[in-house]
């Protein structure tokens, strides 16, 4: 069985693929062109980097926050 078969079987994995391709999707809309194509310099892909951790950060917060609401 070849491993697309084995993630058209796997929800999850189907579910994490389609993720995938919406947000490459979502970035080629946004920049006309894929990571590949991108000329950006080491530090312009870690500030992006950076950007994107702090935002996980903030929707981690938010989302502890809310479960927490709920404990009390």
């Amino acid at each position: 069985m070849s491993i697309k078969e084995k993630i058209a079987q796997d929800q999850i994995l189907s579910q994490v693929q389609a993720k995938f391709e919406a947000q490459t999707s979502k970035g080629v809309e946004k920049y006309g062109q894929t990571v590949a194509d991108n000329d950006l310099k080491a530090i312009e892909w870690i500030d992006h980097a950076i950007e994107e951790a702090i935002d996980h950060i903030v929707y981690l917060e938010c989302l502890k926050a809310r479960l927490l609401q709920h404990e009390s």
